[in-house]
């Protein structure tokens, strides 16, 4: 117990003292962040240098609380010998996000350099072996260890970021679950990661001392990625010395409230075909804000939400077998009432996406369907009129609206001359002149047979600003180049000398 309260104490003086250095550093450097009324809602400049002051401060607390009692021994606090991997992947980590807060990262390449330092852990063997299965034995990854614990060293470093849009929110996320894990680890008499989980709480809770609304430092990226990087640290070793069968399963449920923003994030920028990087102003914090909730009650509630959660990674430190099943039951139960209540949203975006995307799926099939159908006719025309009403019957079941084809005959009329027909199909159900169209799209397609232009085939179809079908166009060469091979194929009917010789006086 003394041994907790000496690393806990370091930490918190450690966090108590250097926030206050960090952000006079910032300052002067002139690493601020601007508020921009959208995303950072601050009133004025705000350091964001955070990151500095919880690296320093975790891992000097743990280094001066070593030398203070003996209990503390620095390298098995970091998995008995791994001091230096975490060491340089915490530092790899700090300079990627200093780095963005100074002069910018892309997405993408802070998003690889990232995924770098995670294959780093994972070369130097903090790997997920098994997955805890409370309904019977556990799950040996086997040749999906490397990419489980890539995976899980990502979603905890950007999940942390991606909440990180209140003071201190991301900083409170972060200290309840170091605490949760230091709770489970102790009871796990696992107390080498509990030094570490302590030391990362206590610095976390000096930082909040300035972080808090009106937050006078931020964590910045450099301070989000840190936290996300030792919490999936901390998490990995402890629930691998763990005994419940649903070890793995307490970290991620005490950093369940950033797991749940980064899921609906990203269910809500698929469903509106946006990249994953992109930023918006739609996270459960601003959902609350825009609810009318003030940044303190905010803040409150999503901290409560964080103590809840921690309750129940807590529970199933107890648990065996059926009863973590049930309790299981129970988190899946709430998770599903609380994305009910702050992801209604998100829930239509899909929805209506899923029901967009099998529409537009049974659409193109009947597209293609119509377009090869019509193929396979044409070879069974013996006019050609034949084939344009065979082309007319594909173009409406395709959803064209106009077409005209424009034909002069590889044979002659009796009089010897060769001369062209036109052939017109418009659908019934459009006005072209009732001024409702407001955008279309046209093409023309040659018709060419053994090297002989034979005329051409033009076809519209108004969209009113939707994007085209893409198998539209495929399926548009592939008629008009039937039509061509067919046209030269057969001989004229009455019918079709006749429009020839009307169409030619």
């Amino acid at each position: 117990m003394v041994a907790y309260l000496v690393v806990f104490g370091c930490s918190l003086v450690a966090g108590l003292v250097l926030t206050p250095l960090v952000r006079w550093a910032a300052r002067r450097l002139r690493v601020l962040d601007l508020p921009d009324g959208f995303r950072k809602l601050q009133e004025r400049p705000v350091p964001r240098m955070g990151g500095i002051a919880i690296f320093v401060g975790f891992f000097a607390s743990l280094w001066v609380s070593s030398r203070l009692h003996h209990s503390v021994v620095l390298p098995r606090c970091f998995g008995d010998g791994d001091f230096s991997s975490v060491f340089l992947g915490a530092a790899a980590v700090l300079v990627i996000g200093l780095w963005d807060d100074a002069r910018g990262l892309g997405a993408r390449t802070k998003f690889a350099l990232l995924a770098a330092v995670a294959a780093g852990m994972c070369v130097a063997g903090h790997t997920i072996e098994t997955i805890s299965n409370p309904f019977g034995r556990d799950i040996v990854l086997g040749y999906w260890a490397v990419p489980a614990t890539l995976f899980w060293f990502l979603a905890c470093m950007n999940a942390m970021n991606l909440i990180d849009g209140l003071d201190g929110l991301s900083g409170g996320v972060a200290v309840f679950a170091a605490a949760t894990m230091f709770a489970t680890s102790a009871l796990f008499q696992n107390g080498n990661i509990a030094f570490s989980a302590l030391a990362l709480a206590g610095v976390g809770i000096g930082f909040l001392v300035f972080n808090l609304p009106p937050a006078s430092i931020f964590l910045g990226d450099s301070g989000s990625y840190l936290l996300g990087f030792l919490v999936a640290y901390i998490g990995l070793r402890g629930s691998q010395k763990a005994s419940t069968v649903v070890a793995l399963l307490i970290p991620i449920i005490a950093l369940g409230l950033p797991v749940l923003d980064t899921a609906l994030a990203i269910l809500r920028r698929w469903a509106r075909a946006l990249p994953l990087f992109t930023s918006d102003g739609q996270h459960i914090h601003h959902k609350l804000l825009g609810r009318g909730l003030s940044r303190w009650q905010a803040v409150l509630i999503m901290y409560a939400a964080c103590i809840v959660l921690g309750g129940f990674a807590l529970v199933l430190t107890a648990a065996r077998d059926l009863s973590a099943a049930g309790v299981l039951l129970l988190l899946a139960v709430a998770t599903v009432l609380a994305v009910r209540m702050v992801g209604r949203e998100e829930i239509k975006l899909v929805k209506n996406r899923l029901i967009h995307g099998l529409a537009e799926k049974r659409r193109a099939t009947g597209h293609r369907i119509a377009g090869h159908e019509a193929t396979e006719r044409m070879r069974q025309a013996e006019t050609v009129s034949a084939l344009w009403q065979t082309f007319a019957a594909a173009a409406e079941r395709m959803e064209l609206d106009r077409a005209v084809m424009t034909m002069t005959p590889p044979w002659p009329l009796p009089s010897r001359r060769r001369s062209s027909c036109t052939f017109r199909w418009r659908r019934e159900a459009v006005s072209f002149d009732s001024g409702e169209v407001s955008a279309s799209w046209s093409a023309s397609f040659p018709l060419i047979a053994g090297g002989t232009r034979l005329g051409d085939l033009e076809v519209n179809k108004f969209t009113n600003g939707c994007p085209l079908a893409p198998e539209l166009p495929e399926m548009l060469q592939l008629l008009s180049s039937s039509l061509a091979d067919n046209i030269s194929r057969v001989r004229p009917d009455a019918a079709d000398e006749q429009r020839l010789r009307v169409q030619a006086s």
